[in-house]
Order: C-alpha cells, then structure tokens, then sequence
C-alpha cells in the first residue's frame, strides 16, 4: 500500500458514484439476500470469497460465557487480548475487554456494532495500543458474532488489518425474557452474578427491543492462588544501601560499625543492609546481593486476579418500516463498569531512592545511607485502585431504495467513552519534609524508616495522595452506501455498492495538578511530586477523516465470482489508496476455491502522536559484569511522536472449502501479512538489556535504576503468516459438531535494536509482540432436542517458549492448556404462553490450573493474555420467556 495524495483516484470514485445514482434497473431479485461483514454487496452465496467466521446466537448460548471478553478469550484466532484483570502488566485496561485477531496487536483489530464504528476505549495498554472496548456489549443482546479473517481496509478503512469483528445485535424481538444466573469458583468464594431482561414489542410496523444487564463479581485475590503469584515480590522492601559520602564529594571507605541496637554489627562501605525486622512479616523476604542483603516485599498476595466489579448494560432498538419500502432505525446504547477494590500495594517503593544523612535522628549508622525502600509496609492495609469505565453509543440509520431497485442506506453514529483510574501514591515533596522532621499535618513530625512503627496517622495522611485521571474518547460516523445492479452479464448480475465516510474522533486527558506532567523552556518534561508514578500529559486534541469506496463482484461465469473494491481516505496529514481483488471458484461440486489480496493500514492514534504517558513494569536491572538483578517496578515514560507513519500492510489469502456431504464441510485457509512501518513503543526491558547506561536509563547519582524513557515510533516490519481450519459436521438434526483452529507458521519481527527474530510459539518478554503460542482451537459438540439441549467445549492453547533468564527451579517452556466445558439445559413449560428454561454448568471441568510462566520478578506465575486463574467454575441459569 502507498500513502500518497491520489487526487485522479478520488475523482474516479466520486464519477462511479454519481454513475450509480443514476443507473435505472427494473429486474427484481425473487431471492433473499444477505449481507455478510466485509462487504456492502448482498449476495445469496453461503460461502463467500471472504473468509467470514460467524458465531450465532445457539453456539454463543452453548458457551456459557457471561461476558464478551470471556467468548472472545476462546475464539481460536484471537490471541494475547486484554481480558483478564493483570495490575502488573495490564494496570491501565482494568475492567475493559477487547480483540486481538492473529495476535498483531489490538489496535489493528477493527471492532464494530451493527456494521458501524465504534470509538476506541479511553484506557491505554501499557504498550500504548488503543482498542474498541467490548465490555460495553451485553452478550445477552448478541443475535450473532462476524469474524471477517483477513484485512478490509478497502471496505471499512483504517484499523482492519488483521480482520474485522461485527457484533450484531438483537432486534425485532417479540416478548419478553427475563434471565439470572450465577457462577462460582469451587474452591473460592469468588463469584459471578447476574440478572437481565430482553423486551421487544411491534406495533403499526415499529419495533422495538430493549435489552439490560448487570453483573455483580465478587474478587479473587492472588492469596487464594499463591502458586499464581509467588514471583510477584519487589527487592524494595525496607533496606538502606551505606553511602558514606564526605562533604568534599569524596567517600570514606572505612568499614562502619553500628555497636549496639537491631542494627549491630559491622559493616563495608555501600553495602546493602536489610530492615531487621523484614522477617516479622510473611510478606518480608530477604534477598542476598553482591554486596550485603536486602529486604524485599512479597506483594502478590495483596493483589487481586479478579477483581470486585459491577457492570451495567443498556441497549435500545427502536425501527419502523414505511409502506415505501424506507426504514428509519436507531440503536442507542449505555454501559457503566466499575472495578471497585483493584488492591495495590500499601505503598509503592521511593524510586527517587532518597539520600538520609548521618545526623537524621533515627540513623544508627553514624553515616550517610540511601534509603532502598517505601514509606509503609504491610502492617498497613492495601490502596485501592479504583476504574469507572462509562460508554454511551446512539446509531441512526434510514435506508431505503430508489425505484430502479438500487438499495440506498445512511446512518450517523456517535460514540463516547470516559475512563477514569484513581492510583494511590505518597507525594515526594511531604516525604522529604517528614525526614527532615517537618511531616505530618503541623510540620512537626519526624517519618523514621529505620523504625516505621512509630509512624503516625498524621504522617501518612500529610504524604499519600490519590491521583485522578480521566481519559475520553469520542467518535461522530457518517456513513452512506449505495448499492444495486450495475449491468447483466452471461452468468448472472454484476453488481456494485458505492459511498463515503467522514469521520471526526477526538482523545482528551485531564488529571489533577499532582499528576500533571508539565514541561520547562527547554521543552523536558518536569518530575511530578511523587514517589513512584510519573504522570500524565494533559491533551485536547482531534482530527477528521474522508473516505471514498466502490465494490462490485462480477459473475465471471458460472463457477467464477471476483469481487474488486476500492477506497480512497483522506487523512489530515496524508492518505491512503487500497485496493482489494478476491475470487471464487467452484472447481467441482464439492470444491470451492477463494483467494484474496488487499493492502490495509492503521493511522497512529491521537494518544499515540501526542500524549506522554507513564506506566510502572517489573525491570530487571544488571549488574557490572552483565547478570541480572532482582527485578524491580520502575517508570516507563512513553513520550507521543508527532511524526509517525500509519502503519501499511499487504494481505493475502488462499482457502479451500471442501463440502463433503450436505451436512459436513471443511475450510482450510491459508493467510499472510506484510506488515510494514508498525507503530509500537520501545520495549523497556529490551532497551536497558541492549544498553544499561544508555542516555534513556535515568540511575540516580548512586547508578540505581530509577526510570526509563522510551518512544513511539515505525519498527520496520512484520511478516506473519499462517493456516486457519474450520469444520461443521451436522451428525443428523439433533447433533451436530463444529472445530475451529488457528496456527501460525511464523511471526517474523523486528526488535527496537534491528535484530529479526521469530514471536511465534514464544512469550515474547522482550519485544513489542505479546506472548504468541503456536496454535488455538475450540471444539464443540451440540445436542438440541425438542425441550432439551447440551454442549460440550473443548478449549486447547499450545505449549510456548520464553527465553528470558531462568533460576534454576523454573522451566523456559509454558505447557499446553486444555480446559473442557460442559452445559445441559431444559424448557419446560410454565403456561400456554411462556416457558422456563433451567441451564446447569461446568467450565474447566478437569479444574486444570493455568501453566507456569516465569516472567521475571515481579509478575504473575501465569500468563493473564492465554490463560484462565479460575479453575472449576459451577454455573447455573435460569431464563423466563413469555
């Protein structure tokens, strides 16, 4: 794909529309046709040359999933998807979920509801990836899921690169249906309750349906899975590195000898020495250095892997059909998500690493010492880390056709979401104060963290703030399409669709003035006032769009269908032009060939090119002769690039669908991606691994690893390719069974430093590619019978590799996961008029626990973007139809 100015190509397409328009076609269509996501072109053909997954309404019911984000963790072509609470390595997206198709990322996933677009989440990964959140569905209102498995930029524009996922939802319903269920985790009290309702009525040709959910979940902390956490621990307990520095600037080497006290004993110049009392809390550890020990914070158990939240879900439908064939429809939408504990440690460590002096009152060390800790330990309780994640939706679409059969459809859709995320800190500035003895609410407090037991309520409430910061996200969508019978050819109708889009979209980021990141002359950014987090960039920026499409699928012959697509999208700063050429050949009466190839893009996102944003991950720093330290949490400031490229692709596909029976099929799909200029953020830890004293590492004057800065920019390439299955076998007309897998055969990247290396069956710890297993897949086994029905799920992710640096007790290979999921369920009748239908439930049926990752210190045992904490799940649903 080319990023140019085609001003010949806009006037091309605007001249094949207004042909359009003007075309006058009589024939009537005596067939029902369908349109199917990926193309504006209504066809009557099953299997299309677009590689289109659907998921309907019956196999999403036989799943048991209560939530979007759980469907979507076990559909096999997405992988490494946000979906799961992770404070460590997912701490900005808490209470969100979103679609990662084919693993490139979630931002080149484009995700829409009835065929329209959606605006991105406010939250931000800690990668900086931006993502439609499908939190804000109510899965009771799915009539059915589209997963297009290839790229259609020219069809829907920027972000469908990897694919395309069209939640359709319910509408002309009839009735009313009210549903509750529950699930619980067997040896856990964490559970899952939930109520809704689905209400639709018609009269005078205009329906309506109404939708609502809520869902209430209780939390799972990382105590009542320890095996899950035993490697989230911080080597910044409470410990003091000796620094006898003389007021000449030279340092004394003389060993230093403490005579008397908890602290007794001698000691050499900068070694470390751990808080005596470490060991009187099961959360303190200590940890031997090169020089002395320190102690360290086991704070795992503090944490959460599910969290309290509650969502509430609203969904309206109204639609009214006009005698002229014209139909005025409106979707209008509401959620409210909040994760209502989210616990974090009670103090996070000082990475300003403070220096204490000798003649601080509390120092038994008769010298100087840098303090290697945070201000309160686990005698106090956990902050909390609240997220409020709000999105309202409204979607207006008139359609109609003209009288020469041409269709003709128009909507406007306007889209909003703010998330709000409250962190809890302590402010530098009162912490200084409070070591000098000037703490507390009346200045007149001294904070000893050589005995914080004499720490005071008036201390801690002086130097703990809690930060607020609320990101938005807006879309406003005009969409118009035409669509019809261009000319008759020999073996059928060519026909042709036709429009445009405008889009305006606009990202803002407010925060209190603590967390404000502010900049001096020189244009660098300003330390925020607290110990550990580094702020946010406050922005107020947006930006709009053009596009132009045509379509059209020519019956070559009998056996041979292509289908040819253009569009051309003007940006503000540049534009694209893409093209897409697929075909479908009948080559016998059991085979069908399809093959495509199409170019897609991905314009950088607002927050991307001009927000500086700070996230906390576990770094493993080094030592002089290369080992690895224990690792730590630090800041990773991720500065905005005002220059990125959007990102360009080339995508191919070749399938091969093989209908054996009537009843049994096949669809084998080989696809690739040609990703070039992808937008990503230097890997942290891949950039102190290449350099530990590169000007990018901030040390503090003692070389103790305090921040890294890193950038946004365009990695040079991606290449990935791989092979889809997909079966359908109809065993008679009660059972039936379906096989979905996805494999990839590479995934080839290049890291920050230049070097090529391949993501694919890999954890990927050190680059910008999530953790990547090989292969997933689902099977599922459907009974339906006249009042009763049962299914069975089998959910299979591969074994992978991580290559990062092992103690010696941890294994480099993440093992396979199987998990099996079982339902039964009956109707019964209540009256003439209404029913009952009672659903019993097992997920992960065998209680398999998720495989061991080791992902450095400092991070969960597991792996939240593949695998499931929960174990056996027991649910129970029961629905009322009337």
């Amino acid at each position: 794909m080319k990023m140019t100015q085609v001003i010949t190509s806009k006037k091309l397409i605007a001249i094949a529309i207004s042909a359009a328009l003007s075309l006058t076609v009589s024939a009537q269509e005596s067939v029902e046709k369908i349109q199917v996501t990926g193309s504006y072109i209504k066809r009557t053909a099953v299997d299309a040359a677009e590689p289109v997954q659907v998921l309907d309404f019956n196999y999403i019911q036989s799943t048991g999933a209560t939530t979007v984000a759980e469907l979507i963790s076990k559909l096999a072509i997405s992988s490494g998807a946000e979906n799961q609470a992770d404070s460590y390595t997912q701490a900005s997206t808490q209470g969100t979920g979103n679609v990662n198709l084919r693993g490139l990322g979630l931002s080149s996933t484009l995700v829409l509801i009835n065929g329209r677009r959606q605006t991105i989440s406010g939250a931000i990964t800690n990668d900086g990836s931006v993502f439609v959140d499908t939190s804000h569905i109510p899965i009771d209102a799915i009539e059915q899921i589209e997963v297009l498995k290839e790229g259609a930029a020219s069809t829907y524009g920027s972000d469908a690169v990897a694919g395309v996922v069209n939640f359709i939802l319910r509408k002309d319903f009839e009735g009313l249906e009210l549903n509750a269920s529950i699930s619980k985790v067997t040896d856990s009290s964490q559970k899952d309750s939930d109520i809704g309702f689905l209400w639709g009525t018609e009269f005078n040709n205009t329906y309506i349906t109404v939708s609502g959910h809520y869902l209430d979940r209780t939390p799972l902390s990382t105590a009542d899975r320890p095996e899950l956490g035993d490697n989230a621990f911080s080597s910044l307990g409470n410990s003091f590195l000796l620094y006898p520095i003389q007021a000449d600037g030279s340092f004394d080497f003389s060993p230093i000898t403490v005579d008397s006290g908890p602290y007794a004993g001698t000691y050499a110049p900068f070694e470390e020495v751990a808080d005596p009392t470490c060991l009187d809390d099961e959360l303190g550890m200590l940890i031997p250095q090169a020089s002395g020990t320190r102690c360290g914070f086991n704070f795992g158990p503090l944490y959460n892997l599910v969290n309290t939240e509650t969502r509430t879900q609203l969904y309206t439908n109204i639609s009214h059909d006009f005698d002229d064939g014209t139909q005025l429809s409106a979707d209008i939408s509401w959620s409210s998500n909040k994760v209502k504990d989210n616990p974090q440690s009670p103090s996070y460590p000082d990475l300003t690493f403070p220096y204490i002096g000798s003649d601080h009152a509390g120092n038994p060390f008769g010298t100087g010492v840098i303090w290697l800790g945070r201000p309160l330990g686990a005698d106090q309780e956990p902050a909390l880390a609240p997220r409020e994640n709000e999105t309202f939706r409204a979607s207006f679409n008139v359609a109609g056709s003209f009288e020469n059969n041409w269709g003709w459809d128009t909507a406007l859709t306007y889209s909003k979401n703010v998330y709000t995320q409250f962190q809890q800190d302590q402010l530098r500035s009162r912490l200084v104060a409070a070591l000098a003895g000037e703490g507390g609410i009346n200045n007149d407090e001294l904070f000893n963290p050589f005995d914080r037991t004499s720490i005071t309520d008036s201390i801690i409430e002086d130097f703990t703030h809690v930060t607020e910061s609320e990101k938005t996200a807006y879309l406003l969508a005009l969409d118009a399409v035409i669509d019809g019978k261009l000319f008759e050819l020999p073996a059928g109708n060519a026909n042709f669709a036709a429009g445009m889009q405008a889009r305006k979209e606009g990202f803002q980021v407010a925060t209190d003035d603590v967390f404000e990141i502010t900049y001096d002359a020189d244009g660098n950014p300003i330390p925020v006032d607290l110990i550990f987090l580094a702020g946010l960039s406050e922005i107020d920026v947006d930006r709009t769009s053009f596009a132009l499409f045509a379509e059209t699928v020519l019956p070559v012959s009998e056996d041979l269908e292509v289908t040819a697509a253009m569009r051309y999208e003007k940006l503000e700063n540049d534009s694209s032009l893409d093209p897409k050429i697929a075909l479908r050949w009948q080559a016998t009466d059991k085979f069908i060939v399809r093959a495509s190839a199409s170019t897609a893009f991905r314009e950088a996102s607002l927050s991307q090119m001009n927000a500086t944003a700070a996230t906390i991950n576990g770094i493993s720093d080094y030592n002089e002769d290369g080992t690895a330290k224990s690792a730590a949490f630090v800041g990773v400031l991720a500065r905005g690039n005002a220059d990125l490229k959007p990102e360009q692709s080339k995508n191919y596909n070749l399938g091969l669908i093989f209908k054996a029976t009537d009843d049994l099929d096949f669809k084998v799909d080989y696809w690739r991606v040609d990703y070039t200029d992808l937008i990503t953020v230097e890997n942290a830890q891949g950039k102190i691994a290449s350099d530990p004293n590169g000007e990018d590492i901030i040390r503090t004057e003692a070389g103790l690893l305090s921040a890294i800065e890193v950038d946004y920019f365009n990695s040079s390439s991606v290449k990935v390719k791989g092979i889809d299955i997909e079966s359908v076998w109809k065993l008679n007309n009660q059972f039936n069974l379906a096989f979905n897998a996805s494999h990839f055969l590479t995934y080839e990247l290049t890291k920050d430093n230049g070097e090529v290396v391949e993501a694919a069956g890999s954890f990927n710890y050190d680059n910008f590619a999530r953790s990547l297993p090989e292969d997933k897949a689902t099977l599922n086994f459907n009974w339906v019978g006249e009042t009763q029905r049962a299914s069975i799920n089998v959910n299979y992710v591969s074994s992978y590799k991580t290559s990062i640096a092992l103690p010696a007790n941890e294994s480099a290979k993440i093992e396979a996961f199987t998990t099996i999921d079982t339902q039964y369920s009956a109707t019964l009748g209540i009256t003439e008029n209404s029913d009952a239908t009672v659903t019993l439930g097992i997920k992960n049926l065998l209680d398999e626990a998720p495989p061991r990752v080791f992902n450095g210190y400092g991070n969960l045992s597991y792996d939240p973007k593949q695998h499931s904490p929960l174990g056996r799940v027991f649910f129970a649903k029961a629905k009322f139809a009337f």
